[in-house]
């Protein structure tokens, strides 16, 4: 019986160790853009992607552009809202342990 655990063990641990690795990796840590900066490109992103109804090129590009900004200020430290919160209240702060954070997982297809 103790076999099993130890099976799982060795499957889950290199897989967890993977995503503490991958979640440490910074993909920005050379940009330039000072954090208001890339704050105001979330803006203008979203001002493209999330009031405009069709799926044109240009606001899939902007959407993703938001993915992208948010990653880089997560890995600064700062998120977008927090968890349960609603969307008309969420706005740019310090992190915390319940704050939204960008995936990274979403930029693997860049």
């Amino acid at each position: 019986m103790r076999v099993i655990p130890a099976v799982l063990s060795m499957a889950i641990l290199p897989a967890m160790l993977a995503q503490q690795a991958f979640s440490a990796e910074k993909r920005f840590a050379d940009a330039t853009e000072t954090n208001d900066q890339l704050m105001k490109l979330y803006d203008k992103a979203g001002d493209v992607c999330l009031r405009n109804p069709s799926r044109d090129v240009h606001v899939t590009v902007a959407c993703m552009s938001m993915t992208v900004y948010g990653v880089a200020l997560n890995e600064r430290g700062w998120c977008y809202g927090k968890k349960q919160e609603a969307n008309a209240f969420k706005k740019w702060h310090e992190c915390e342990e319940n704050s939204d954070r960008f995936s990274k997982s979403s930029l693997a297809g860049f």
